[in-house]
């Protein structure tokens, strides 16, 4: 348990005291849920596996019938209501047995063969959308494993049965809320191909983030999670935003699948991409340890699966698109020649000297007259005109502006001669 209370004031002290000094709570101690009597137990590793501190009952006690942390009555509950899938053995262990296919149910019996309080308990208590029986038996397992913050001897009284094969620990089935336990799933995943049954994981919702292209929300269960020399992130995603919209941060999550990894991002991801409502299993606890009843959200309609499909096509085809040409650039001439026009237009267009001849195109040259040249000539004039090639027009081209003449250096201008008395005194200053 990760928490307890004290007796005597009934004050409620948690697993994260346990090992300070002084301490923090006042002995004895018992059952948060209950009169039991609990004891506190400091963190350990058992198995290479890092157990951290909680509380667990004094020994030889056992919980009230009625505490919602009694592991018989809740294993004996969870057996009842699971159509017949879970089987409760001598030693008090719960076997769940897992269907080819979840979705499926055992035939309810017969109103004379049920029993009646079975039938009273499967009619007042049902929620819809419904969760498939294995799922629902499942999600009740993990949401009382979160009660008990997964005691390793609470976890032992659990097991799974896949189809064809043999009975495997609950550990295997369901993986979370460690980081360690969601490190050899990843690992699994990354050298497993494929699974010989259902996966399934549990965590709670720490970010609920939002796809930059499709705008679809996704929900994260676990980031930064230690595995080798790299960090992965346990992302739950879908197609269908519907899937995603109804968990908030906090939500306590199980979530079943075909879970893979995608390491095509900056980030590996171990994902599980859902497809139907009842993948999804989630429930909520408040302040004073309260659970609400696991359920699912609403269930995919043929709408959105039609509008889905579509969307995938149109990615498909605006992917193989090729990418637009760019119109070539500018050549660099041509940037310096367009620059000096800008700077200085009146050189571009210099105004043509009135003193200058026109320019004149240089004469035709024709060949030398042969001496069939009277008879070249008549031919010529009385063969009809052939259609040439139609040549693009060109501009002319804009006339030369001539260089202006140069002026001849004008010769000095001789000296005044002084007049009068002036030449003898010189000019005046």
């Amino acid at each position: 348990m990760h928490r307890a209370r004290e007796k005597k004031s009934k004050r409620d002290v948690f697993a994260r005291q346990i090992g300070q000094q002084p301490e923090p709570f006042t002995r004895p101690l018992c059952c948060w849920k209950c009169e039991g009597a609990a004891v506190a137990v400091n963190g350990y590793s058992r198995l290479g596996t890092a157990v951290p501190s909680h509380f667990r009952l004094a020994p030889k006690t056992e919980h009230e019938g009625t505490c919602p942390l009694n592991p018989t009555s809740v294993i004996n509950g969870i057996a009842h209501g699971s159509h017949g899938l879970a089987q409760v053995d001598d030693g008090g262990i719960l076997r769940l047995t897992l269907p080819e296919d979840l979705t499926t149910a055992p035939p309810a019996p017969t109103p004379g063969d049920a029993d009646p309080a079975d039938v009273i308990q499967r009619t007042t208590t049902t929620v819809r959308p419904l969760l498939p029986p294995a799922i629902n038996s499942a999600a009740k397992i993990a949401r009382f494993l979160q009660l008990h913050d997964f005691d390793p001897d609470i976890v032992r009284r659990f097991k799974v049965q896949p189809q064809h094969h043999r009975s495997i620990p609950w550990g295997q089935f369901c993986f979370g809320p460690t980081h360690q336990s969601y490190a050899e799933l990843y690992e699994r995943r990354r050298t497993q191909k494929t699974s010989t049954h259902p996966i399934a994981v549990y965590g709670t919702v720490q970010r609920i983030g939002q796809e930059g292209d499709s705008g679809r929300p996704y929900a994260t269960l676990a980031s930064n999670v230690p595995s080798g020399d790299q960090r992965v992130h346990v992302v739950l995603r879908s197609q269908y935003d519907t899937l995603i919209k109804p968990l908030a941060v906090g939500t306590h999550v199980l979530a079943v699948g075909d879970w893979g990894i995608f390491d095509r991002g900056r980030i590996p991801q171990l994902r599980l991409f859902a497809d139907e409502h009842w993948q999804i299993a989630h429930w909520t606890t408040d302040n004073a340890g309260h659970s609400t009843e696991p359920a699912c959200p609403s269930p995919v309609t043929s709408h959105q699966r039609v509008t889905a499909r579509s969307d995938a096509r149109n990615r498909r085809i605006k992917a193989q698109q090729p990418p637009a040409t760019q119109p070539p650039a500018p050549s660099a001439a041509r940037t310096e020649t367009d620059a000096v026009t800008a700077v200085r237009p009146e050189a571009a267009q210099a105004p043509e000297s009135p003193a200058a001849p026109p320019a004149t195109a240089p004469p035709e040259e024709r060949p030398p007259p042969s001496s069939n040249s009277t008879t070249d000539a008549m031919t010529e004039a009385t063969a009809p005109e052939q259609p040439g090639p139609q040549q693009p027009a060109v501009p002319p081209p804009a006339p030369a502006v001539p260089p202006r003449p140069a002026q001849p250096p004008r010769p000095p201008a001789p000296p005044l001669r002084p007049r009068g008395r002036r030449r003898w005194f010189g000019r005046r200053r």
